[in-house]
């Protein structure tokens, strides 16, 4: 897995920080940490806010892995015994390296467009991001990101409200297709919260067709099978909002947002960015 974290200096960014280092800790997964200074880039300066902030992540990513067998290691020369094909042992000065990076990015511009495409040109699988809590979800000094970055991006993203615990979540499903990336993310997030999922079929009518509820049953046996606790549910799409409304608690919101999703014909092209600042909990769009 490809996982990118895009943040800023504030708190909602460490905090979001948080579960990437769960899920890389889950996945092993090869990591990049960005931020984007608006205007022109600056050089590398320590003392230059963003880039304070960068290495203090990645201090506290690294930090968090040091665990036996973590891949994220830190470099280090030490002496070892190896063995000589002569026969015998030869003490030597060894560089022993960690097996994953833990890069660190610093673009500058549109700090949306720049985050959006820094994860195509990694080809990103998971984009993780925080936000301010309740229906703000803003950024200070650039609010709209959160929600350009959910609409705009081709690969999944994880907005993560500012220390919001996750207990439950809820799976929102309109489409056959589903990717084994999505399944899997999911997998990792209801593994990490020790959290249960309940599958939500949406249809305009209320009733799903035959290839739509055939795949929710599938879907509920995978995490069955991966002892995860499933409920599964059907409603109308026109009453989407407000189930999520009635329901969101102390839980992670997902939806799938494939190219024939419901929910794009249904609602105005900025649905998506609309929703996640109504939202009061983090918002998983998969894709």
């Amino acid at each position: 897995m490809k996982l990118l974290f895009a943040g800023d200096e504030h708190p909602y960014s460490a905090y979001a920080l948080k579960e990437v280092i769960r899920l890389a800790m889950n996945t092993w997964a090869d990591v990049t940490l960005m931020a984007v200074a608006p205007g022109e880039t600056p050089a590398p300066n320590p003392d230059y806010s963003l880039v304070q902030a960068l290495t203090g992540y990645r201090e506290l990513f690294l930090k968090s892995a040091e665990v036996e067998g973590s891949p994220y290691a830190r470099k280090e020369w030490r002496y070892e015994w190896l063995p000589l094909k002569s026969g015998g042992w030869e003490e030597l000065l060894v560089f022993r390296g960690d097996k994953r990076d833990v890069r660190v990015c610093l673009r500058a511009g549109n700090v949306a467009q720049e985050i959006v495409a820094q994860a195509k040109e990694e080809e990103t699988d998971l984009l993780v991001l925080g936000c301010s809590q309740g229906q703000d979800c803003t950024w200070q000094g650039a609010a709209q990101v959160p929600q350009k970055v959910v609409s705009d991006a081709d690969c999944s993203v994880l907005l993560v409200k500012e220390e919001q615990p996750i207990t439950h979540i809820l799976a929102c499903l309109d489409q056959s297709y589903i990717s084994q990336e999505s399944l899997e993310i999911i997998n990792q997030m209801a593994t990490i919260h020790e959290a249960s999922v309940e599958l939500i079929g949406m249809s305009p009518s209320g009733d799903l067709k035959k290839d739509v509820y055939r795949r929710l049953i599938e879907i509920g046996d995978y995490y069955e099978d991966r002892q995860i606790k499933v409920s599964t549910q059907l409603t109308d799409i026109g009453d989407f909002e407000s189930l999520i409304s009635s329901q969101l608690k102390q839980d992670l919101l997902a939806l799938w947002m494939g190219r024939k999703s419901l929910l794009d014909r249904v609602f105005p092209r900025d649905w998506v960015g609309r929703f996640v600042s109504k939202c009061q909990t983090s918002v998983l769009v998969l894709r």
